[in-house]
């Protein structure tokens, strides 16, 4: 059933009333036709479509957004070369400040040392094999050798370090070490069994080391050959210089 017919019945004899009497109130009027309306959707609800016209995009992107990065791609920066200036200029003030301290390298291992440092080796140590050294029987170094060590990683001094790439040219520094004494640990006996057998299998172990103790650490003035290659990567940086 509808409700309009109903509240117009209503609002005809309520007005039939009202003319009889002369004395009803229109606000008993008002709520009945105020009840019949429709309420009409907020104008964020109403989708308005236009085929009468049709509006041509300015701009794809808004003003609020940022604007698009741009497609080119900038190329990587070259990568830095070896500043040979700068270590010709910074070698003299290393040169000049001992006492010096270096990162040797043997056999692959680590050792920050000084003047008068210690090592101590896992292991005996044997010297390289040339023609120039008499050892037939490959006899591992015996207390009172001398051995130069020329794989360095770092050298410096109290304010300036050079670093190597991985290591630092031997021509730099100079580093020799005295084989002190050969030793070896106690003897360790470890016990080894099996399951459901009845034997115990006793394994003796005596590992040796090879103490060695730094004897000399010098700094060496820059090469004629390594002065040449300053001289000439200087000419090229002017060269380039003048080119732009």
């Amino acid at each position: 059933m509808s409700i309009l017919p109903a509240l117009s019945r209503r609002a005809l004899l309520a007005s039939t009333s009202s003319t009889a009497t002369g004395l009803v109130s229109k606000s008993l009027i008002l709520p009945a036709l105020s009840a019949s309306r429709v309420p009409l959707p907020s104008p964020s609800q109403i989708r308005h479509t236009s085929t009468a016209t049709t509006s041509t995009p300015t701009s794809t992107t808004s003003p609020s957004q940022p604007p698009p990065p741009s497609q080119s791609l900038s190329q990587p920066p070259p990568q830095p070369t070896q500043d040979l200036a700068t270590l010709a200029r910074l070698h003299k003030s290393l040169l000049y400040q001992p006492p010096f301290y270096t990162t040797i390298h043997i056999h692959k291992l680590p050792y920050l040392v000084t003047l008068g440092d210690r090592i101590t080796l896992p292991s005996l140590l044997y010297p390289p094999k040339s023609p120039l050294l008499n050892n037939p029987l490959n006899k591992p170094l015996q207390p009172g050798d001398i051995i130069r060590l020329t794989h360095a990683s770092t050298l410096g001094s109290r304010e300036y370090t050079i670093k190597g790439t991985p290591y630092i040219d031997e021509r730099l520094f100079s580093c020799k070490a005295i084989v002190v004494e050969i030793t070896s640990e106690p003897m360790r006996v470890k016990e080894k069994t099996k399951r459901r057998q009845r034997r115990v299998k006793k394994v003796k172990s005596k590992h040796k080391y090879t103490v060695l103790r730094i004897c000399e650490l010098q700094v060496h003035d820059l090469p004629e050959g390594l002065a040449a290659e300053v001289a000439a990567s200087d000419a090229t940086a002017t060269a380039a210089a003048a080119e732009v």
